[in-house]
């Protein structure tokens, strides 16, 4: 019960600050995409350059091990998953977490068919999972659990860097944040 109310809390706290940011509303998600208005973009990066920097220096200070992180395999169904979730986002300018909190704005009609489409397109994925493995989706281009930076000895790395490399990468993430105009001039 206790995971239940905290994800709660920390989904609403989510829908709150993506409703702040102005991310949940189509046209400022769109006008970031167009590069056109990089506001959202810098909240973003920023965000997550945030949060590698806090993950990075706590795993330094020896105060939380990344090597825990669950790391998901690549393969052909996540690059084709990718694929399928970029058109999507690009075309509705909503992604599933921006999409619930733009419940707020006008066109609710759109936000609701835009989660009923992706409720629909998880459970019908889930229903033709077995198919897609018997055509050997996820064994094309299998890598197994690969990262950017090396967090953990038994997962391969791009990069040795190690959680140095992700302290560095994420600040570099909130600088370029920093320097990013928030409108672009045609």
């Amino acid at each position: 019960m206790t995971k239940i109310i905290l994800a709660i809390l920390l989904g609403g706290a989510f829908g709150f600050a993506l409703y702040n940011a102005g991310a949940a509303y189509r046209k400022n998600i769109r006008s970031m995409l167009r590069l056109e208005d990089l506001t959202v973009m810098k909240i973003i990066l920023f965000a997550i350059g945030l949060a590698g920097a806090l993950i990075a220096a706590a795993n330094l200070m020896g105060i939380f091990n990344i090597g825990h992180f669950s790391i998901k395999s690549m393969n052909a169904g996540v690059i084709l998953g990718g694929i399928i979730f970029g058109l999507g986002f690009g075309a509705a300018g909503n992604c599933p977490g921006t999409a619930l909190a733009s419940f707020t704005y006008p066109n609710k009609i759109k936000t609701l068919g835009m989660v009923m489409g992706g409720l629909l397109g998880a459970w019908l994925f889930s229903l033709s999972y077995g198919w897609w493995l018997d055509q050997g989706l996820y064994k094309a281009l299998d890598m197994g659990k690969i990262t950017l930076f090396k967090i953990s000895p038994k997962i391969p790395s791009l990069l040795t860097i190690g959680h140095e490399g992700l302290l560095l990468l994420s600040l570099a993430f909130m600088a370029i944040a920093y320097v990013l105009p928030q409108k672009v001039k045609a």
